[in-house]
Formats: C-alpha cells, sequence, structure tokens
C-alpha cells in the first residue's frame, strides 16, 4: 500500500478516507499547490521555447523581403537548366541521336545509352577527343544540377541556423556560377572545333540564365550575410530560454524559481528584437 506523503504512515485498505489516519492530512490534495506551480513554470518555460523555435523558422523563409525573395528564387537555378546551354548531334553507323545540353538532355544522357556510345567512343582515335569533349560536358552539367539541387534543399534547412546555412548558400552558389562558366566555355569552344560528319554542336544561351540565376542567389545570401536577419520574439522568451539552459545543466532547479518564471521588474534584461540566443544554449538566433 501506499504511505502518507507528509508523515510516511503506511495506509492500510481499511483507510479508506481521504485523511491519513495518523496526522490528519488529506492525502490526495497534499503538495497539490507546490505541484501546481511547479506545472504551470514548467509550461511556461515549454511554450517560450516553441515559440522562439518558430520565431527562427519565421525569419529564415520570411524573415523580410529579401528572405522572401530568396525562398521564391531557390528553385531558378534548376528552372534555368530546363533552358539548353547547346545542342550536341551525333551520327554514326546505326545510330543517330540529337541531345540538348539541359537537364533533359542530362537526363537522356544517362539513360538512353548516349552514354556507353560516348565511353566506346572515346578509345576512337578520330572522334575519340570528340567523345572525351561531351562527357566532359555532360559531367559538367551534372555538377550545375547537383549545386543547383543543393541550393534548392540548403534553402529549406535554413532554419536549422540562419548564419551558418546562409554562408553554405553562398558557397555552394558560387561552385554553380564556377560550373555554369566551365560549362559555356566548353559549349562553345566545342561548337568551334565540331561540324563534321560524325559530331556537330551548337552552343546556346542557356547557360547564360543558369549563370544569372545563381549570380542573384549568391549575391542575396552575401547581402543576408552582412546586415543579418531580425527576428521577433515575444518579450520575455529569450530570459525564459536562458532559463531552460541552466535548468538542462543543473545550474538550478524548478523549486529556485519564482511563479511566473519572468516578470518584467525582476528579469535581467533581454538582447535586442534583432538579435537571439546561442543555438543549442539560447543565446543566438542566427
Amino acid at each position: 500500500m501506499a504511505n502518507c506523503p507528509k508523515c510516511n504512515h503506511k495506509l492500510r485498505l481499511i483507510d479508506w478516507k481521504p485523511e491519513c489516519p495518523n496526522c490528519g492530512v488529506n492525502v490526495l490534495y497534499y503538495d497539490f499547490e507546490e505541484q501546481f506551480y511547479l506545472d504551470a513554470k514548467g509550461s511556461e518555460i515549454d511554450a517560450a521555447k516553441i515559440r522562439v523555435k518558430w520565431a527562427r523558422v519565421k525569419a529564415a523563409f520570411i524573415g523580410g523581403k529579401i528572405m522572401v525573395a530568396r525562398l521564391s528564387l531557390s528553385i531558378l537555378p534548376l528552372a534555368a537548366m530546363l533552358l539548353s546551354f547547346g545542342s550536341l548531334r551525333m551520327v554514326i553507323p546505326l545510330f543517330e541521336k540529337k541531345l540538348p545540353f539541359s537537364i533533359i538532355g542530362l537526363f537522356s544522357f544517362f539513360t538512353d545509352g548516349t552514354w556507353n556510345y560516348l565511353t566506346a567512343l572515346k578509345s576512337s582515335e578520330i572522334v575519340g577527343t570528340y567523345a572525351k569533349h561531351a562527357v566532359n560536358i555532360f559531367f559538367g552539367l551534372s555538377a550545375i544540377a547537383g549545386f543547383a539541387l543543393l541550393v534548392f534543399l540548403f534553402q529549406l534547412l535554413c532554419f536549422i541556423s540562419i548564419k551558418k546555412m546562409t554562408a553554405i548558400l553562398a558557397v555552394t552558389s558560387g561552385l554553380g556560377i564556377a560550373a555554369a562558366v566551365w560549362c559555356v566555355a566548353a559549349v562553345y569552344n566545342f561548337s568551334r572545333v565540331t561540324g563534321g560528319t560524325i559530331f556537330t554542336v551548337r552552343s546556346g544561351y542557356g547557360g547564360f540564365a543558369v549563370l544569372i540565376a545563381f549570380a542573384v542567389l549568391f549575391l542575396l545570401n552575401m547581402v543576408i550575410a552582412k546586415k543579418g536577419v531580425p527576428i521577433h520574439y515575444t518579450e520575455g522568451d529569450l530570459y525564459r530560454v536562458e532559463v531552460a539552459g541552466k535548468l538542462k545543466r543543473g545550474e538550478i532547479s524548478f523549486d529556485d524559481l519564482p511563479q511566473p518564471v519572468y516578470s518584467p521588474d525582476r528579469a535581467i534584461p533581454e538582447p535586442a528584437a534583432g538579435s537571439a540566443p546561442a543555438e543549442g544554449s539560447g543565446s543566438n538566433g542566427q
């Protein structure tokens, strides 16, 4: 059987009354008020942690016009890859193929056997050099598509850390610019040395669209990294998150906290609305 929470008297089956037969305290409601306040403190802190996280997510995606612009344009490099950097036409015995240097042509290159034909032709003394150039261009397009996809995925994950993800997005966009410049130059140079009966290459303007898309995202991320992103918190939430960190580290206990946990007349000054507590410890939202 249970014991009395106050005097530790062992309760028997015949002790059916709510009061302890030894000390007379109400067993059901003993320490109810204290437990109620402990639960209220915990609820206040948990709600503040949720609001702080949501404020960071909101700032990461729509924390101003520039963040909305970055979110809207994050798909632009992938969309621009639908435009062709140029085209490749191959005519060999029993095989003729025309592929655009775009994301559509890239998909066909790896799925319809073109990859096998070009790989086999790389060992040819006559057209082996042309085949190597063609394969390298498609590999370059693969790199561009990878960077474009990473930009989109990193944008979706930017709420993890606005500052760190902005730096990663800037670096990825920069790599996309470099890959796009290389591909544009490679297609142009390839088009100048071909034109025979086997390989015919023509350059296009899609590469410039991809280059501009990456450049726009690179500039946006550089501006965001320089200016920062304002995060608007509910009054007292940063203080409550600091308290939650101290509770987690065992520096204080719930018994040490007042009710309510935050009160403007006794809490420490909070950081400005545009700053944030460090991620993981409650002192930096960037």
